[in-house]
């Protein structure tokens, strides 16, 4: 996966009024760049900059290579907040990526062989794509830019589960996420013209894209020193 680039410069005024001077006056974005060994980096992003890696798809699950002065380093985006009655971005957040660790991203999950699922062309089912992302963990090398779900042989009433995903060397599953085991997609009854959701089983299905476990947090989120700056 190609990397992406950002420039940014440093904030030197933290709190009050410069983060809101600086993104309705200025068209700036405040950041933080946290993790690591390193202390957390307070930024502001150009506007028209960030707009235009925000435009790519896999920007979540990307490692972007940051550029503020002089200095380098790969991160990746774990928020990027927007005014909630104004189109305006307020504030972003970025992971430092550290050589030898894990990072968590979201992937998407792709359908391979919808039109040759069986459910749908010798049951006349329909596919009910349950959870469109997941949460892994992955080496920064070994992200993997979206995760397949091939639906070939999938029948009617059946689900795909997490458990059902083949992994590979490079990432895996949060612990708190295996043990729900999340549907992830399923092919749905068509009965008299309508769904029968009644062989629907949902049960965990917000685990697949909420937050993951305590365990599998990063240590070092130091970006609470920006917390009030994020509402402005």
């Amino acid at each position: 996966m190609e990397t992406l680039k950002l420039k940014a410069e440093k904030r030197e005024e933290i709190g009050g009024l410069a983060p809101k001077k600086a993104i309705y006056k200025e068209n700036k974005v405040p950041g933080i760049i946290y993790g690591g060994k390193d202390q957390p980096q307070p930024i502001y992003v150009q506007k028209n900059e960030l707009l235009k890696i925000i435009s790519n798809e896999g920007l979540f699950n990307s490692v972007v290579e940051i550029e503020v002065g002089e200095k380098k380093e790969n991160v990746i985006f774990k928020e990027v907040q927007k005014h909630p009655s104004k189109n305006v971005f307020t504030h972003i957040d970025l992971q430092r990526v550290v050589k030898g660790t894990q990072v968590t991203v979201t992937v998407p999950l792709v359908l391979k062989n919808q039109d040759n699922c069986y459910g749908i062309k010798m049951e006349g089912g329909v596919i009910n794509h349950v959870c469109k992302e997941v949460i892994v963990l992955s080496s920064p090398e070994s992200i993997p830019e979206f995760i397949e779900i091939d639906m070939e042989e999938i029948k009617t009433k059946e689900n795909v589960r997490l458990s059902s995903l083949s992994l590979n060397q490079g990432y895996d599953f949060p612990t708190n996420l295996k043990d729900q085991d999340p549907v992830l997609v399923s092919v749905l009854t068509a009965k008299g013209g309508s769904l029968d959701l009644e062989d629907e089983i949902v049960e965990g299905e917000e685990g697949a894209e909420g937050e993951e476990g305590a365990d599998e947090k990063p240590t070092e989120d130091n970006s609470s020193e920006d917390s009030g700056e994020k509402s402005e």
